[in-house]
């Protein structure tokens, strides 16, 4: 078995490499995430503020426990309905995994197998239900331990950490302070959107992480850099920009530099000129990749009143964009292929 780490608003764990997520709702306040493997649902996250000192976790598993219970009561079953669930299990030891602050672990039996844990973080106030699902006791205990000794919250242990954003075998890291706003997995196209509340001067600052699948059918006999201003015309709008191409032989890639354009450009008056100093202008950076190996396309995009280049930069340099399995060469892979479109923000 494979074993990749898998981030999500601030949440990272090991996860075997075959779990892709199936399910997405909510924000990085309060959210839900199900990661499913070929056969059925393997791992469920929900997470959520408390600025509670003292929460009862108890009383938060009763409520979870309730949806545990209309979703995988036994069918069939002469006790239709029922659900053997235990809480303090010893699943782990608490020196084991510091990271998780006075977890609890259950696990409960239907029609599959399951082992979960829920912890309060009090430096990032939140509250994190992770529960590992299976068909047979023996492959779920092979599965959750090592999960839950990987489970972690970055913000507890960097506070100004990168978050890790992972699917479909993408995976990247963003500033802390870069809100998701929006999210697409499609067929063929992932989408992330930031946005980073900025200062009074400064507000609003965006981010976005794209990655288009089949390169080679999207650009046909064009350059990436004719595809690039056909695809963002629209974004490139009302900026005067230059780009730097550069080719190792494996990513052709180039990045784009621009400033917010204004009507006082074309008056020449110096009182005009001074006046328009006041107000900063928006900047555009774009780093755009083709990766030749994986065929894919990538766009990491920032548009802010400061310097836009180093977010970019950073987050571009993190994007793990291929590796030495067969799905990542040159074609999309089954979960890719399927319908995602139900997945969006």
């Amino acid at each position: 078995m494979i074993w990749t780490t898998f981030g999500w608003a601030g949440i990272t764990l090991s996860i075997p490499d075959s779990w892709e997520i199936a399910g997405i709702s909510g924000d990085q306040k309060a959210g839900y995430l199900r990661l499913d493997d070929e056969n059925m649902p393997r791992l469920e996250l929900k997470w959520s503020e408390s600025k509670r000192k003292k929460n009862d976790l108890h009383a938060v598993l009763d409520e979870y426990f309730k949806l545990v219970r209309k979703s995988y009561s036994k069918k069939g079953s002469r006790k239709s309905g029922e659900l053997r669930i235990k809480r303090d299990v010893n699943l782990l030891k608490a020196e084991q995994n510091p990271h998780l602050h006075g977890p609890i672990f259950f696990q409960w039996r239907g029609d599959i197998f399951a082992h979960g844990v829920i912890s309060h973080c009090p430096k990032s106030q939140q509250i994190t239900i992770a529960q590992v699902m299976a068909k047979t006791h023996h492959s779920l205990h092979s599965v959750s331990v090592p999960l839950f000794l990987s489970l972690k919250n970055i913000s507890a242990v960097e506070p100004e950490g990168d978050f890790l954003w992972s699917a479909y075998q993408m995976s990247f890291w963003a500033p802390q302070k870069y809100r998701l706003e929006k999210q697409q997995l499609l067929s063929g196209y992932l989408l992330f959107s930031f946005i980073d509340p900025g200062t009074l001067l400064d507000r609003k600052r965006r981010l976005s992480v794209e990655r288009y699948g089949l390169a080679d059918v999207l650009l046909k006999d064009r350059e990436l850099e004719d595809w690039f201003r056909a695809q963002y015309q629209k974004s490139l709008r009302g900026f005067g920009y230059q780009i730097e191409v550069s080719d190792d032989g494996t990513d052709e890639q180039f990045m784009l530099l621009g400033q917010e354009t204004r009507f006082s450009d074309n008056i020449p008056f110096q009182q005009v000129q001074s006046l328009d100093q006041l107000s900063k202008r928006k900047t555009l950076a774009t780093h755009v990749r083709r990766c030749r190996r994986s065929n894919r396309i990538f766009v990491v995009q920032s548009v802010s009143k400061q310097n836009a280049v180093p977010v970019v930069n950073r987050v571009a340099a993190s994007i793990h964009c291929h590796s030495d399995t067969d799905q990542e060469i040159g074609v999309l892979n089954p979960t890719e292929e399927s319908a995602l479109d139900a997945i969006g923000g």
